[in-house]
């Protein structure tokens, strides 16, 4: 039987508004561990001149998963990471 999936929507903020958000995404796609896949992304304007990298991602419902993608992704340099929401499939 296979696990229940979640969707679990992130946003992820440069610090600094010349960043490139096409090597971001490739960035946060490098740091996610392996069962956890992106299913959708967007660029929105943020604040001054700053942009924001939302990502859907779908993850297997396991304990401390969350934890793992927060901690995986806090270690790209120079963003901010939040988990928005989290939804079971």
């Amino acid at each position: 039987m296979n696990s229940a999936l979640n969707a679990i929507l992130i946003e992820v903020i440069p610090d600094d508004p010349e960043t490139d958000m096409n090597s971001l995404l490739k960035k946060v796609q490098e740091k996610l561990p392996p069962s956890v896949e992106i299913k959708d992304h967007k660029v929105e304007p943020f604040v001054f001149g700053l942009n924001k990298l939302k990502v859907m991602l779908i993850a297997p419902e396991k304990e401390g998963i969350l934890t793992q993608i927060e901690e995986n992704l806090s270690s790209i340099e120079g963003i901010t990471i939040e988990i928005l929401s989290v939804t079971r499939l």
